[in-house]
């Protein structure tokens, strides 16, 4: 375990080193460096800094308090629970767990209380999260003395029974309930495939999309075929992802499942008290994966700061783990927990700094951008992919390099240290190269890294509203291009999956497009490309700017020529109705200039009240819960609007939002 220290405050480490590197001959010699987006001398120019090179970072996080641990425990003790009064004790229960260290027999009590305590409310899932932690713990973390180990094997021997117990009840549970109408909502929901086949070059991806590229977009997805709305085109695991401040003691730091629900467990590191986890399985792949190579500096990343910049302290964790997952072999395992009740544990395991791959693979950084994903492979898990994100790096103040540069030097400091105490040496040119790709990741974050959201229902309003609890870096998902009328929609599942589904269809060979985060329902032409212009650098020219389209929409619809898609008449959608059953008709042609035939419009106007209702029965199912009910009729709706009318209409954008709502609902939802 790792003892407490103090530590230099990442806010005195950028004070002291941001001096530095503003005083010459450092200052000039960085900017020419800034202005060529030399990121490499950059970091050297920064390292020459003596005030750089002579401060060393220390330990900063929470270790345990048996102390305290031993006050809290004290208070229920032994106490005679009445009805009603079990959620509370069990809640004080893992207060404790998370205080005591793993070391002390004070665990071992408390957690074998917590697995009794929820065994005997019935709660017999989260009984088993607590004796699968139990039976996970080596016999080598205590002491050998006889009256120590027989403790420890008969807490072990309890769990067997109470884990025996809980699966023949829960094994009866789900034989009662077979045979019911009604429906269970899952708490973890499965993350469906891709519809078709899968991308034969882009591992995350349908068929459906293949990558281009061009001087003007860049590296883009475009449609293969004609896409129909609901379909999914990307189910992509990040490459690596972090988890908000406030999300900490809401949601599981590895896989973010709420730990809200009534019957979710809080199983805490072994070493901090910063986190929790909402099994041992996860636990253990966070530890093995990235946790080990942070836990001594969790408050360094998450110190107090005001409420605008927290979003950058979480990116700082984000670029580390992302230097985690590319410079160490091997880069991702499946972890199995170990159920064999031996003493064997991997927790320190010395892990292989790459650090020639990292500086090859940053060599070839252009190259790869090139060629992956055109003549090959491209895998979430590729580094390569990371390495290719576009940084924007030489159009950006040298001011902000600076600062980007300082805080990779911070994190590799701490890394370095971490792999200093597993007996790992690090050289100075390993050290050189790792700032440089944590550099690299800090200024991709910026306009490549997505959030991850779970959605909370508002019973006023009957809507699923999306929280953000942490965010990620998806390669593939990166390659979707921003439109203020976008045709895709991103939704989180378990364990910071997201996919990406079709709002609306997409014709062949044009281009998937995801919003980047200002839409034209909220905001101006001028205030989204002021927007977009300084944090992604690029003016958008998507249809909603170039046609200047501003909400709220008209309360008209207009028909839509089937050869050129121009509008041939339209009708209000509020107005009054003629005789003949239209609605009065707007100033506009009723035959087009590319001389189709005229329409229908009473016919096509019968249809479209008809799939009105369909929208509205919709929203009623969704009302009601039937979220799965409702989305064919949505996806029938909209099909048919985009079919037969002109865009942008007040119709359409209300069956997106309904569709936008249940694709909330499929996702990570909490209470």
């Amino acid at each position: 375990m790792f003892p407490a220290k103090g530590c230099t405050k990442f806010y005195e480490f950028l004070k002291v080193a941001y001096d530095g590197g503003m005083s010459e001959p450092f200052a000039t010699r960085f900017k020419e460096s800034s202005a060529k987006g030399d990121i490499e001398g950059m970091i050297k120019v920064l390292m020459d800094i003596p005030c750089v090179k002579n401060t060393n970072v220390a330990e900063s996080y929470r270790g345990k308090d048996d102390v305290k641990a031993a006050e809290i425990y004290c208070k229920i003790r032994g106490t005679i629970v009445e009805n009603g009064e079990q959620e509370s004790r069990i809640s004080v229960l893992a207060e404790t767990l998370f205080m005591a260290s793993v070391t002390s027999r004070l665990f071992l009590e408390v957690l074998f209380d917590c697995a009794q305590s929820c065994y005997d409310s019935g709660a017999f899932v989260s009984c088993l999260r607590y004796c699968e932690c139990m039976l996970a713990l080596p016999a080598s973390f205590y002491d050998r003395t006889a009256e120590s180990m027989n403790d420890f094997f008969e807490r072990r021997k309890a769990c067997v029974y109470l884990e025996s117990e809980c699966s023949k009840m829960l094994k009866r549970s789900s034989s009662r309930e077979k045979g019911t109408s009604g429906t269970k909502r899952a708490s973890n929901p499965k993350t469906p495939a891709v519809d078709g086949k899968p991308n034969s070059l882009l591992q995350s991806c349908s068929d459906a999309v293949a990558l281009e590229f061009d001087e003007k977009r860049g590296r883009h997805l475009v449609a293969t075929r004609n896409i129909k709305a609901g379909t999914v085109l990307i189910v992509e695991s990040p490459f690596a992802c972090t988890t908000n401040k406030d999300a900490l003691d809401t949601n599981c730091l590895h896989c973010h499942a709420s730990l809200k629900p009534t019957g979710s467990v809080k199983i805490p590191c072994r070493s901090c008290r910063a986190v929790f986890f909402c099994s041992e399985r996860c636990r253990k792949e966070a530890w093995q994966a990235y946790h080990r190579y942070e836990c001594l500096f969790l408050d360094a990343f998450y110190e107090d700061r005001p409420a605008d910049t927290q979003k950058q302290v979480s990116h700082l964790l984000l670029a580390y783990r992302m230097t985690i997952a590319g410079s160490l072999s091997p880069k991702r395992r499946t972890v199995a927990v170990d159920n064999d009740h031996d003493d064997k544990t991997d927790d320190d395991e010395i892990p292989l700094l790459n650090d020639e791959h990292v500086r090859r693979l940053a060599a070839a950084a252009e190259e790869n951008r090139n060629r992956l994903g055109r003549s090959e492979i491209y895998q979430f898990q590729d580094y390569r992919t990371v390495l290719a994100l576009e940084t924007h790096c030489a159009a950006l103040d040298p001011n902000v390099n600076l600062v980007r540069g300082i805080e990779a030097i911070f994190l590799t400091k701490c890394f370095t240290l971490v792999l200093g105490k597993m007996d790992v040496v690090c050289l100075e040119e390993a050290f050189l190269w790792l700032a440089i790709g944590m550099m690299h990741h800090l200024q991709a974050i910026t306009c490549n890294a997505y959030e991850i959201v779970e959605n909370v229902y508002n019973k006023e309003i009957h809507v699923w509203e999306p929280r953000e609890i942490g965010g990620a870096i998806y390669p593939s998902v990166s390659l979707v291009n921003h439109s203020c009328y976008p045709n895709v929609v991103r939704h989180s599942y378990p364990a910071g999956t997201v996919m990406v589904r079709t709002l609306r269809f997409i014709g062949k060979g044009s281009e998937i497009l995801d919003c980047y985060g200002p839409h034209f329902l909220s905001e101006s032409r001028l205030q989204r490309r002021e927007h977009l212009g300084k944090k992604y650098r690029f003016l958008c020219e998507c249809e909603a700017c170039v046609g200047n389209w501003q909400f709220p929409l008209p309360q008209t619809i207009a028909y839509k020529c089937k050869t050129c898609s121009e509008p041939v008449g339209s009708f209000s959608l509020n107005g009054n109705v003629e005789k003949d059953g239209r609605r009065a008709s707007t100033n506009v042609p009723q035959r087009c200039r590319c001389n189709e035939k005229k329409l229908d419009r009473k016919k096509l106007y019968a249809q479209f009240r008809k799939s009105i209702d369909k929208r509205l029965n919709a929203i009623s199912r969704m009302y009601e819960g039937q979220y799965a009910q409702a989305l064919p009729q949505l996806i029938e709706h909209i099909n048919f609007i985009e079919k037969f009318f002109v865009a942008p209409n007040s119709e359409t954008i209300k069956t997106q939002q309904c569709i936008i709502q249940c694709y909330n609902r499929f996702g990570c939802t909490s209470q």
